[in-house]
């Protein structure tokens, strides 16, 4: 049987609130709350983009060119089945899914892309920051799928490009 060890409920509901402050920065666009949710040193290992970005800064700056490109979309992030297992160290190891999701304003978000987050979450001074997250994705849509409007109708139908 595996052994793991459950955070202490204060550590645990500190360590949730940083998942969900994390979430809601990125989602609206927040690049200095969302580079504040790592350490200094932190690192964020999007595999499937093949993209690391090492250090706060690095971080903050991509959030910034990330946030100007969205061409007025808005952006929802859920996660589910937060694990968290804390380690010898005093660290703690989390897993959790995300659920992304796009949409223009006024319409409901679609869908866009499914995977795992791998982190290593550590406490500096007395918040928790994200020492490294590692984003692997299940699936994404592909970008020759498209999003059209009934006019009138209220609904939003998927369409697939040539």
């Amino acid at each position: 049987m595996n052994s793991f060890i459950t955070p202490a409920a204060e550590e645990w509901i500190a360590i949730h609130n940083l998942y969900a402050f994390y979430n809601l920065c990125s989602d609206t666009g927040d690049a200095h709350g969302f580079a504040s949710c790592f350490a200094d040193d932190g690192v964020l290992d999007q595999v499937s983009r093949r993209l690391v970005l090492r250090g706060r800064q690095s971080i903050l700056e991509y959030k910034r060119k990330e946030a100007a490109s969205r061409n007025g979309k808005y952006r929802r992030h859920w996660n589910s089945g937060l694990f968290l297992d804390k380690q010898a160290d005093g660290s703690v190891r989390g897993w959790c899914y995300l659920h992304a999701y796009n949409g223009d304003p006024g319409w409901l978000p679609v869908k866009q892309g499914a995977g795992v987050y791998d982190d290593l979450i550590v406490p500096v001074g007395k918040e928790w920051k994200f020492q490294r997250r590692i984003l692997t994705m299940d699936a994404r849509v592909e970008p020759t799928v498209q999003f059209s409007r009934h006019a009138g109708s209220g609904d939003a139908a998927e369409s697939v490009a040539p």
